[in-house]
């Protein structure tokens, strides 16, 4: 992602000698305020640089990457899909005991092919849909063996050279890498490209990934780490489970309702609201089932790729923002290990290694405004989200059938008079009052508005970590002084406009990245 950060008054505003307790607003230099409302509105808002993203997933081993490729054609539109493909892991086998591994891209066609009965439909929507041609055209094969053993000369796959191909290319956007199972294929990728260039070309080119790694299915990502110790690289083991989990005995909040906090009360709500009357591809998405037993919607990697889809409130570049993707460490820690106990064992040779990581002590602290129930584990910084998600989703496979008018779609969030998908960055004294204002944020289906601003306490390299109180932080407008001990941290400012439509309410989001000054 380009990094649209700016700030919304002048030097020499910041440097005056003011009264600390002088009221400042902030105004952003680029003001583009959504005039109108309805559809035109809404395809308006969608001019903004999109997120490259390539995914490598071992699908055909379990349905929740399955159900993770219909879950992420239905937001295509939202970043640059470059890439899908077909990768092995540990656990990637028909036998467990067997040790050849099969590659299934044909699974990507299956369900591009699904994706093509209804994509005339989401064109009525939203603008930037891929064709399915183009869909067909990025699905490739990676390694066809296990682990480090299947790298080295000779051995690039065609999904090896897609990824070297990206890499090369004349773009200067980042690309989001995501593997849902082994990472040889990166592992090829990146071999190939130190053979063929020098450190400096090199080191350009690796700046360009961005690389999470869900759950560490083979020592590959340990040997990634250790031999480009600079690239960008976040191994995730907790949160990464959190859409429908982390286990059948853990589910989170209970957004499913009216069904019954289960497995099963969780797929009778995809049942209704994804694969039933929602057209071809949502009659396509899989249960989770083990021996007859309904297992938590895992979604696959679903929730790394989901901080592609909000740009207005997350940053692929700042891992410890949080959003819909998660919230994960500052810093690289060491060694982090696979989630899997025989890759431990794999990935010995490749000590030392550092990566970016979920888990304690990421942990955020959220009260569920459902119930009242505090959370406060490694899984809130998703779970904090989970319904809005969810309900995203309900909305949009509606597209797949409905007309534009029998269907919801999302606010137009403005803050200070910006309407774009930028991520605003302001400083501020400690003392200053900040007022904020979502005067102007419309609704394409001319739905009744509210607003819920409020600062996310663990977000940031330098987070405050304790709450602030908002004066009318659910009105248009509101206001919060800069507290005394918060100067050199940052504030981490989330707006919400939520709509009351009853079909699916949806939520929009802006974020302003507070840093906070002690002149």
């Amino acid at each position: 992602m380009n990094k649209s950060f700016f700030y919304v008054f002048s030097l020499a505003f910041l440097f005056s000698c003011m009264d600390n307790n002088e009221k400042s607003e902030v105004r952003p230099i680029d003001v583009n305020v959504a005039s109108e409302k309805g559809k035109l509105a809404a395809q308006s808002h969608q001019n903004f640089k999109r997120n490259r993203f390539i995914l490598m997933s071992d699908i055909g081993h379990d349905p929740d990457d399955e159900q993770q490729l219909v879950h992420l054609l239905m937001y295509s539109n939202k970043f640059d899909l470059e890439g899908l493909i077909a990768v092995t892991g540990r656990y990637f086998r028909p036998n467990p005991k067997d040790t050849v591994k099969v590659l299934m891209p044909e699974l990507f066609h299956y369900y591009i092919d699904g994706y093509e009965k209804v994509y005339p439909n989401l064109q009525l929507h939203e603008k930037g849909w891929k064709t399915p041609k183009y869909l067909h055209s990025i699905v490739a094969s990676g390694q066809s063996g296990n682990g480090m053993k299947d790298v080295g000369a000779g051995k690039t796959s065609d999904g090896a050279k897609l990824l070297v191909e990206a890499v090369l290319k004349d773009d200067d956007r980042p690309i989001f890498v995501l593997s849902n199972g082994g990472m040889n294929t990166l592992a090829q990728a990146l071999f190939h490209l130190r053979a063929n260039h020098s450190k400096e070309k090199l080191k350009t080119l690796v700046s360009k990934l961005r690389v999470y790694d869900n759950s560490g299915q083979d020592e590959s990502g340990a040997w990634i780490c250790h031999e480009f110790p600079d690239l960008f690289y976040i191994r995730a083991t907790h949160q990464n489970k959190s859409f429908g989990g982390p286990s059948n005995a853990n589910l989170g909040p209970h957004i499913w309702q009216p069904y019954e906090y289960t497995p099963n009360g969780q797929h009778q709500w995809f049942r209704e609201n994804v694969q039933t009357n929602h057209g071809t591809l949502g009659a396509l998405y899989p249960d989770r089932k083990v021996d007859d037993t309904f297992h938590f919607i895992g979604g696959g990697g679903t929730i790394p790729w989901l901080v592609l889809v909000n740009p207005e409130l997350s940053d692929i570049s700042e891992p410890s923002w949080g959003g819909w993707g998660g919230r994960y460490s500052v810093q690289k820690n060491d060694n982090p290990p696979s989630g899997f106990s025989i890759v431990e064992t794999d990935e010995q040779p490749f000590l030392p290694y550092k990566a970016y990581t979920d888990g304690d002590p990421i942990v955020d602290t959220w009260t569920n405004p459902d119930n009242g129930k505090v959370y406060a584990d490694e899984y809130t910084p998703v779970w904090r989200w989970r319904k809005a998600i969810w309900n995203d989703l309900k909305a949009r496979m509606d597209w797949c059938i409905q007309p534009y008018n029998k269907a919801n779609h999302r606010p137009v969030a403005v803050l200070n008079g910006d309407s774009t998908h930028q991520i605003i960055k302001a400083k501020f004294n400690y003392n200053e009052e900040v007022v904020l204002d979502a005067t102007g944020s419309t609704d394409p289906d001319d739905d009744n508005l509210g607003y819920k601003w409020w600062v996310y306490p663990e977000a940031g390299k330098k987070p405050y970590n304790k709450p602030i109180h908002n004066e009318n932080d659910t009105q248009v407008k509101t206001s919060f002084k800069i507290p005394l001990d918060a100067a050199t941290r940052e504030l981490h400012v989330v707006l919400e406009v939520r709509d009351d439509n009853q079909m699916a309410p949806l939520i929009s989001y802006r974020r302003m990245v507070i840093i906070v000054t002690n002149y």
